[in-house]
C-alpha cells in the first residue's frame, strides 16, 4: 500500500508553548554528581593490561632477588622500583592471569600481586555549558567517555527539520546531508528542532564553548524531511531515510512520528536490512490519550515498528515524563526533560512562539525528541566498541545494560529501563 504525500508526519516536541521548561524535581548541576552505578570490577577488567602484573614484596629486595623470582616463575621483568619493593612482570602469551595472581597472593613474601592497570585522566569536558547537561550524567555518559568517545567514521543521520550548518558547535561535525523537501537546497534548519536534536547526538566536544555531545567523535548527517512548521509527509520521510542509508549513515535518529503506514515502514526495513541502527522517539501524546481515553494516540510510527530502538522520556527523578508515550513496543527510556542543546544562531520558527529571542545558539527543550538522540548517540558509542554489531545486537546491548525502573523487569512505561552508557560500551 502506497500512501499519499499528504499523510502528515510531525516532530515530537512538548515545549512549543513554553519558553524554558522548569522541572519540579531537583536538578544536579554537575556532570560528576550522579551515582554512576558501574562496578569497579567491570571498569578494571576493561582497563587492565592483559599480559602484565605488578608485584610488591614485603621485605627489602634487590635486583638479584627479582631476577631469581623471575626465573622461578618463568616470567620476564619489565621494571623494578627498589624504593617501594615493587616489580612489573611480563607474562607469557595466553597466560591465565587470574590464576597466577591467586597463587602469588598466597606467597608469604608478597605484599600483593595485581594486574597492571591503565591510568588516564579523570575525564571531564571543557565545554562551558556542559555542567548544565545533567541528562548526560543521569544516563552515565561521562563514565562511558572514559572508555570511548566514539569513532569519527561513525555517522548518525538526524532525520528531522535540518540543522544549522554554520553553528559553531556543529559545523565541524557535519558530513554531507540532504534536503528531501527541496533537493536543490541545503538542509538548513528553519524550525530549530533538528539543530537541537543534532547537538544532543554529537555537538563538538572539548572546544571550550557550548555543550558536549553524547557521542563526541561521531559525525552528524543532517537530513531535512520536515519544514519550517515542523511537519512533513511520509514520502519525504521515507526518501530521507533511504538517502541517509545509501550515503553511509550507521545510525538513524527519528524524533518524529505519524500513523502506521507502509511507506515509512518499508524505508525502516530497508535501513535495518542494510545494517543501519534505527532509533525513534515514542511520542508525546500520553496526556491527551489519557484525557480522551484514546489509546491509539500512544502508538506512533516508526517507533512502534519491529527492530527499532523506541525511546521514552524520564525526568530527573527517574520518573516517566507525564507526556511520554508508552506501550509494549518501548525499548528504553532516557532523560527528556529540561535538556540543553544547540539551537540555530539565526531567527527560526520556534523562536517566534516559545524561545527567548535574546538567546541565540543554545536553549532547553523537552520531549521524547530529546530522549531519542541521546540513545542514538549511545548506539554510535556501542558501534565504536563493536563495529561488527548488527542493529539487533546494538538494540540488545542497550536494552540489556539499562538500569531497571518501574515494575521489576520489562514494563510498558520504562521498557528495559534507563540507558546506562558506561555499561553499554563495556
Amino acid at each position: 500500500m502506497f500512501l499519499k504525500n499528504s499523510q502528515i508526519y510531525k516532530l515530537f516536541l512538548v515545549s512549543l508553548s513554553l519558553s524554558v521548561f522548569t522541572s519540579s524535581c531537583t536538578k544536579k548541576d554537575s556532570l560528576i554528581d550522579i551515582d554512576m552505578e558501574l562496578k569497579n570490577s567491570e571498569i578494571n577488567t576493561l582497563n587492565s593490561i592483559s599480559d602484565q602484573i605488578v608485584v610488591r614484596f614485603k621485605n627489602n629486595i634487590d635486583e638479584k632477588f627479582v631476577s631469581n623470582f623471575e626465573s622461578s616463575n618463568d616470567i620476564k621483568t619489565i621494571k623494578f622500583v627498589k624504593k617501594i619493593n615493587t616489580a612489573l612482570f611480563q607474562l607469557k602469551p595466553n597466560s591465565d592471569v587470574d590464576s597466577i595472581l591467586t597463587e602469588l597472593n598466597r606467597d608469604s613474601s608478597i605484599d600483593y600481586a595485581e594486574k597492571n592497570y591503565k591510568i588516564s585522566l579523570n575525564y571531564t569536558v571543557n565545554d562551558k555549558k556542559a555542567r548544565e547537561q545533567s541528562g548526560l550524567a543521569l544516563a552515565n555518559f561521562p563514565k562511558a567517555w572514559d572508555i570511548t568517545f566514539g569513532n569519527k567514521k561513525t555517522i548518525v543521520a538526524v532525520i528531522d527539520t535540518g540543522t544549522d550548518l554554520t553553528h559553531p558547535d556543529l559545523k565541524n561535525k557535519l558530513v554531507q546531508g540532504y534536503n528531501a523537501i527541496e533537493s536543490d537546497k541545503t538542509p538548513m534548519d528553519e524550525n530549530g528542532h533538528g539543530t537541537h536534536v543534532s547537538g544532543i547526538v554529537a555537538a563538538e566536544t572539548n572546544n571550550k564553548i557550548g555543550i558536549a555531545g553524547s557521542a563526541p567523535d561521531t559525525k552528524i548527517m543532517p537530513i531535512k524531511v520536515l519544514g519550517k512548521q515542523g511537519t512533513g509527509n511520509t514520502i519525504n520521510t521515507a526518501y530521507g531515510i533511504v538517502w541517509a542509508v545509501d550515503h553511509g549513515a550507521n545510525v538513524l535518529n527519528l524524533s518524529l512520528g505519524g500513523p502506521e503506514n507502509e511507506t515509512v515502514k518499508r524505508a525502516v526495513e530497508y535501513a535495518l536490512e542494510k545494517n543501519v541502527v534505527v532509533v525513534a522517539a515514542m511520542g508525546n501524546s500520553a496526556l491527551e490519550a489519557e484525557r480522551t481515553k484514546n489509546s491509539s494516540l500512544l502508538k506512533a510510527f516508526p517507533a512502534a515498528l519491529p527492530g527499532v530502538i523506541s525511546v521514552g522520556a524520564i525526568d530527573f527523578s527517574k520518573q516517566k515524563a507525564d507526556f511520554s508515550n508508552y506501550g509494549k513496543w518501548i525499548s528504553v527510556v532516557a532523560p527528556g526533560v529540561d535538556i540543553l542543546s544547540t539551537t540555530p544562531t539565526y531567527d527560526f520558527f520556534m523562536e517566534e512562539s516559545n524561545l527567548d529571542p535574546k538567546i541565540k545558539g543554545y536553549d532547553t527543550l523537552q520531549g521524547t525528541s530529546q530522549a531519542s538522540p541521546m540513545v542514538a548517540g549511545l548506539a554510535a558509542l556501542v558501534l565504536s566498541r563493536y563495529p561488527s554489531y548488527t542493529p539487533r545486537e546494538v538494540k540488545a546491548k542497550i536494552e540489556s545494560t539499562a538500569t531497571d525502573l518501574g515494575k521489576k523487569g520489562f514494563d510498558n512505561e520504562y521498557g528495559y529501563g534507563l540507558i546506562n552508557a558506561a555499561k553499554a560500551v563495556l
